[in-house]
């Protein structure tokens, strides 16, 4: 699309200040969107920032109700603030699981409901989810359940308003290098049940950064996808496509036990 026929066309992108979300910003920004950030903190000058802490509900309906005022009308919202979590499911405390489930499943659910009202025809929605949405994966088990929850909000969204002509799209990236694994939730607890696989999975997942997707590439890939006709999901990164399609051809039985081989 031409910078010319994006101009005055207003994009809300959530966890915009860093990481995939700032490099979607920039995209969108490129392309003649008017870009409004919401995070907790923001250094780009080309956007228009809403302070918010989007794992406290009352303050995310606020700071949606405020840009609305702002901003009658929104042609797009892209929710990509997400908070990664590890450890085993049985010892993670409760505050730390609702925390994650706060922000990754309820501030999109409670900011797109907030928003809606002035998304016009043609607008489109897109969730930023993640691969571990389409697979179990052990000592990541919360994350993966915050983020299919976020899928099913999604696909259901989409039919809810097909006849609205709003688009609601997902988008499952893969490994990112983007500083979201160093920043995620780590708890190492164990007892004589999991004993050194809670560690040794985690370390796993640390280690492979450098074979990581460059994040400008990655959050390119995104902002196309964010202003093209868009089908209803998206997977960023082969192997991930590989392992969905794979999901589509094998038992659930099976893929469990292949990817508790890979990742356990």
């Amino acid at each position: 699309m031409s910078k010319k026929e994006n101009c005055g066309k207003v994009a809300v992108i959530t966890g915009g200040s860093s990481g995939i979300g700032l490099e979607i910003l920039k995209k969108l920004n490129e392309c003649g969107y008017k870009t409004v950030c919401v995070s907790r903190s923001c250094t780009n000058e080309e956007t228009d920032f809403f302070e918010c802490d989007l794992s406290d509900s009352e303050q995310t309906e606020k700071t949606a109700t405020a840009i609305k005022e702002k901003y009658p009308i929104i042609n797009l919202i892209v929710n990509n603030a997400g908070l990664g979590i590890s450890g085993a499911t049985e010892l993670l405390p409760e505050e730390q699981i609702r925390y994650v489930m706060e922000v990754d499943y309820f501030a999109p659910l409670i900011f797109t409901r907030s928003l809606l009202s002035a998304v016009p025809r043609g607008g489109k929605i897109v969730m930023i989810s993640s691969a571990c949405a389409l697979f179990a994966l052990p000592f990541r088990n919360v994350y993966c359940s915050a983020k299919a929850a976020l899928n099913m909000l999604s696909y259901g969204l989409r039919m809810e308003l097909s006849k609205s002509g709003i688009k609601v799209v997902t988008v499952c990236p893969g490994d990112i290098k983007s500083g979201f694994t160093e920043n995620r939730i780590k708890n190492t607890r164990t007892n004589e049940r999991y004993g050194e696989s809670v560690l040794s999975a985690q370390q796993k997942v640390d280690t492979r950064e450098h074979k990581r997707m460059n994040v400008g590439k990655a959050g390119g890939k995104i902002a196309k996808i964010c202003m093209k006709k868009s089908r209803a999901l998206y997977i960023i990164g082969a192997k991930y496509k590989f392992f969905y399609f794979c999901s589509k051809i094998f038992s659930q039985n099976f893929m469990i036990k292949v990817i508790n081989k890979i990742f356990n």
